[in-house]
């Protein structure tokens, strides 16, 4: 039993963490999983990994196992495990990452003959000298910070029943981390970088350039000017078709209506509000807390507060009332509040203590040791003796805390008893004999009962709003043509989201989606839906799904208007180009083509290098303009460069020597890591992911 309760309290949840996983978490991003779903699965499997069809089956099997173990990781320290949307959505990912790494890593482990025996499991678990980090964060002494191999192994061979299932599951973890580690090695012995290579990279970063440009955007050329053919736009989608390449996504259109309460919604919680106060008015303080549990919303707090941590519609007056007063009830925010005050106390901010915890399997001692305390036994001492926390070596010494800074029924007996009581408390940790040294600060402070009614919408308000998205779905007819129509004749404009994915959670603030994806999917291109309720069913959207996006590189008439605004941007670079050409053909310095195109030079500072990320004074990347600068030689004047705002051109002002580049040996081991990390994404892209989850959750 000593064995599991310091597991539990050492182990928290590090046991549910894989650090295999955690190492890939920058390797395999969502784009990587949502690449390659041209390949449809079938309606009943969840996607698709190397070829393999993964059943509905099998991931809910899989699924299945990793809710019992996180269960089981929160029983090891007698802990109910929360279910809410959000850790079961944690639970889906990671069983979807568990059969990318079966599927794609494990399988490519398998290919290269690596594996992890019994007898080496072993040794790394239990009996050998270099044991898994994991079993070292677990098993180690405090004090000492060596493995306890007694307790290690007395565990292993009486783990049953949680305890049994937990340890498999934690000789898994090991086993896949081994597998990892073996692979990494392998894949360094492979990752050669030669000294050009580094010589390459050093070059980029070794100067900062100082340099001052012009600029011409290309919204300073009206589009009237611009002319192209139907051979220009056929010309750049043929040499750019990759650049249009996208996975699986919709595009629709969509109004919302989110339920929020009605003035009759107030009305009804104002006329609950009175009612409640004129009951609360004729009680005793000690039946306010009854009161307040069995009528509000939200649990009592029964914490003791001091003037100025209140709200100021409570702290301007509860100081001056009496035990038993109510006060008139306020709103805040979506909230009305009735408080009624249950007494005072003159209580210390701060206070100083020694404490002896006993554990469940030592309580039988509890009395002996505090019958030696009344009889005047050292403190300190019995702490060392019978501790079994991490104050035990300090004599038990707490030093100043605040009330809630520990827990209640431990602040409770320290902020409400005189300096010199002793005292046995009962907390989640077990049983504690608390000594109160000192004491300091002492403010009159108030304890509240409040009832809390929120506002919410009732039945006849989500009516109303359902009824106006259900006159639009109506009068839509399943045609995009007659949504727009409806919508206008409402005075309603639909919003527009492109790019839905079937993982797609939410849209913009909308969140819990999973109704709208599922229907975006079946639908047609043109097709609108019914009602559809998002946000906890608290917002409804009519959808009308305008456009349908296949994975791979979608045709021209997809991407016309897209390829369109490259084209004019391309052939305004060109009309930009020859008027800056010409504005320099006779001039000595940037000021000068400056004064003849009517713009200003503009100087960056500070210094950029091949490797930095943004010119300071612009607003996006340019990279185009990046390396023609730093690639230039100083008090030169450049040739126009087209890049992302529009044309540049650049004067070279300042070349010095950059005093934070890295070693050669520093960028050797970043191009290893990248080279490295670019194995991964390879072996995941290959593997051709389709990720059809979104048709079931």
């Amino acid at each position: 039993m000593t064995t599991l309760e310091t597991l539990r309290t050492k182990a928290g949840l590090f046991v549910s963490i894989v650090i295999g996983i955690a190492l890939l978490a920058f390797i395999v991003n969502a784009d990587t999983l949502a690449t390659a779903r041209a390949i449809f699965s079938s309606d009943n499997d969840m996607g698709k990994i190397a070829g393999k069809s993964i059943s509905r089956e099998e991931f809910e099997q899989l699924l299945e196992y990793n809710t019992q173990i996180y269960e089981v990781n929160y029983a090891m320290y007698s802990q109910n495990a929360p279910m809410n949307e959000e850790v079961k959505e944690n639970l889906r990912n990671k069983t979807w990452q568990d059969l990318l790494n079966k599927y794609v890593l494990y399988a490519e482990y398998e290919k290269t003959g690596i594996a992890v025996p019994d007898a080496e499991l072993a040794d790394l678990a239990v009996t050998g000298t270099n044991l898994s980090p994991i079993i070292t964060q677990l098993f180690s002494n405090p004090e000492t910070g060596t493995v306890d191999r007694t307790q290690l192994q007395n565990f292993v061979a009486n783990a049953d029943g949680i305890a049994k299932v937990w340890w498999i599951d934690l000789e898994k973890q090991i086993r896949e981390n081994r597998l990892y580690e073996k692979y990494s090695r392998l894949e360094s012995k492979s990752n050669y970088i030669n000294s050009l290579d580094v010589e390459h990279a050093l070059s980029g970063e070794k100067n900062n350039i100082e340099f001052s440009y012009i600029l011409k955007d290309y919204a300073s050329v009206p589009d009237s000017l611009i002319s192209y053919k139907k051979s220009d736009i056929e010309d750049y989608y043929n040499k750019n078709k990759l650049k249009y390449k996208s996975t699986r996504s919709r595009d629709i259109e969509f109004v919302a209506f989110t339920v929020s309460p009605s003035a009759n919604d107030y009305e009804k919680v104002m006329y609950k509000m009175e009612e409640l106060q004129a009951k609360m008015d004729t009680l005793h303080p000690a039946a306010l807390f009854p009161f307040v549990r069995r009528n509000s919303d939200v649990p009592p707090d029964s914490l003791y507060y001091k003037k100025g941590e209140l709200p100021a519609v409570l702290d301007s007056v509860v100081f001056n009332r009496e035990p038993g007063d109510v006060l008139p009830y306020y709103q805040e925010g979506d909230t009305y509040n009735l408080t009624g005050i249950v007494g005072f106390r003159n209580m210390p901010d701060s206070v100083k203590a020694d404490h002896i915890l006993f554990s469940q399997e030592n309580s039988s001692k509890v009395d002996s040791v505090y019958n030696l305390l009344l009889k005047g036994a050292s403190f300190a001492s019995l702490a060392k003796e019978f501790g079994t926390d991490g104050t035990a070596n300090n004599g038990g010494d707490l030093g100043w805390f605040a009330f809630k800074s520990m827990v209640r029924p431990f602040s409770d007996s320290c902020f409400f008893n005189p300096v010199g009581s002793l005292m046995k408390v009962r907390t989640q940790y077990g049983t504690h004999i608390v000594k109160i040294r000192d004491a300091k600060l002492y403010n009159r402070r108030v304890q509240l009962a409040t009832v809390k009614k929120t506002i919410t919408p009732g039945k006849e308000t989500y009516h109303s709003y359902y009824s106006q998205a259900n006159k639009i779905a109506s009068q839509s007819k399943g045609s995009l043509e007659k949504f727009r129509t409806a919508c206008a004749e409402e005075g309603l404009s639909p919003r527009t989201e492109t790019n839905i994915g079937l993982e797609s959670k939410s849209i913009g603030l909308y969140k819990q989606i999973s109704g709208l994806v599922h229907w975006i999917y079946e639908a047609e291109e043109g097709d609108v839906s019914g009602v559809l309720e998002v946000d906890e069913k608290n917002t409804y959207i009519v959808a009308a799904l305008t456009r349908i996006n296949e994975a791979g590189i979608p045709p021209l008439a997809k991407v016309r208007s897209q390829v369109i605004s490259e084209v004019v941007r391309q052939k305004k670079a060109e009309y930009l180009i020859r008027q800056m050409s010409e504005a320099k053909s006779d001039a000595a310095t940037i000021d000068a083509v400056a004064a003849k195109l009517g713009v200003s030079v503009t100087n960056v500072s500070p210094a950029i290098n091949f490797n930095t990320s943004y010119i300071p004074t612009l607003r996006m990347p340019e990279y185009k303009l990046t390396g023609a600068v730093t690639a230039s030689p100083e008090n030169e004047l450049s040739e126009p460069v087209a890049g992302e705002s529009g044309v540049y051109l650049y004067v070279v002002t300042s070349i010095t020597e950059n005093p934070q580049a890295q070693t050669p040996e520093a960028i050797k081991s970043r191009l290893e890591l990248n080279n490295y990390s670019t194995l991964y994404r390879v072996l995941f892209d290959k593997a051709n992911i389709v990720d059809d989850r979104g048709k079931f959750y």
